[in-house]
């Protein structure tokens, strides 16, 4: 997870606002502490950005059950909004 955070680090200055900051710290204290209060909260940073152009999400997104107790995927994606197609369906 260091690779992770080395690169979050680094990315923090690229945030487009307050809130998407507060997230990538929310990611970076997670991901080196394991504190899954701190991911929780990302994720209510990352829900609470409305209308981003750019749009990310990181982390053990995904937890299942299976036999064994529990399976989690660890996911990142990068999303980005072309907001003059997307008002065609608004």
């Amino acid at each position: 997870m260091k690779r992770v955070v080395d690169n979050l680090e680094k990315a923090a200055q690229y945030a487009a606002n307050e809130n998407q900051k507060q997230m990538v710290e929310n990611y970076i204290q997670h991901f080196t502490y394991g504190d899954v209060d701190l991911h929780k909260a990302s994720q209510k940073n990352w829900i609470s950005d409305i209308g981003p152009v750019v749009e990310t999400n990181i982390g053990f997104i995904e937890t299942y059950q299976d036999p064994s107790g529990a399976r989690a995927q660890f996911e990142g994606f990068v999303a980005v909004v072309d907001k003059e197609t997307s008002a065609l369906f608004n």
